[in-house]
């Protein structure tokens, strides 16, 4: 069977983040998708939905350490779908102020029109979705009304299981596990059109 993968980045990175685990950060997205294959098929696109980080003076190198790891996906041949950051201010109840931050745009958007647009052109019979963001669920239940014979498997990130509650309750699913990371991870050193790329030290 044909098989693409659909992937949350920010859902999924904020999960591997609340292991405490730095190392599990330098993920090989093809890589953790091909332990989900079974033996008839074949992966073929990996799609990766995120948005370039604003600078932030508190943590210089964040926008850095996300250009080498976007680097890495696509030295593997994993296509990243950029949405982006938009200004908002919510208001502090405990300090009664209004306060500046940024709210990630477009990705779950970009993730649907583009799982949707796969179906309708015929170019997978399984789809791997990784994320737990219940805003997705109604796009998975149209996929499978319109297109019965295609398959969505739905991989959790860790420890989100009861957020997704949602989704899991609709469709097969499986929660990706510590082990599955451990055996997804990256070399350290990668070349990619022509320059080395190197896992972030804050990461090893």
């Amino acid at each position: 069977m044909r098989v693409n993968a659909y992937i949350d980045g920010f859902n999924l990175y904020y999960a591997i983040k609340n292991l405490k685990n730095p190392s599990l950060k330098w993920l090989d997205l093809k890589k953790l998708c091909e332990n989900y294959l079974e033996e008839q098929d074949k992966l073929l696109d990996v799609y990766l939905f995120t948005a370039l980080l604003k600078f932030d003076s508190t943590n210089p190198n964040q926008k850095k350490r996300q250009k080498v790891y976007l680097d890495a996906q696509q030295s593997r041949g994993v296509k990243v779908i950029l949405g982006k950051f938009k200004n908002k201010y919510p208001f502090c109840k405990n300090c009664k102020t209004q306060y500046h931050s940024y709210e990630e745009k477009e990705s779950d958007i970009n993730m649907a029109i583009q799982l949707l647009e796969d179906a309708y052109e015929d170019r997978f019979d399984k789809a791997f979705v990784v994320t737990a963001d219940t805003d997705l669920s109604s796009t998975l239940s149209r996929v499978k009304d319109l297109f019965p014979q295609k398959k969505i498997i739905l991989l959790v990130p860790p420890l989100k299981k009861k957020e997704s509650k949602g989704l899991t309750s609709n469709n097969i699913w499986f929660e990706i596990k510590n082990s599955h990371l451990k055996k997804s991870l990256l070399p350290g050193k990668i070349t990619y059109n022509g320059e080395e790329i190197c896992m972030p030290q804050e990461w090893e």
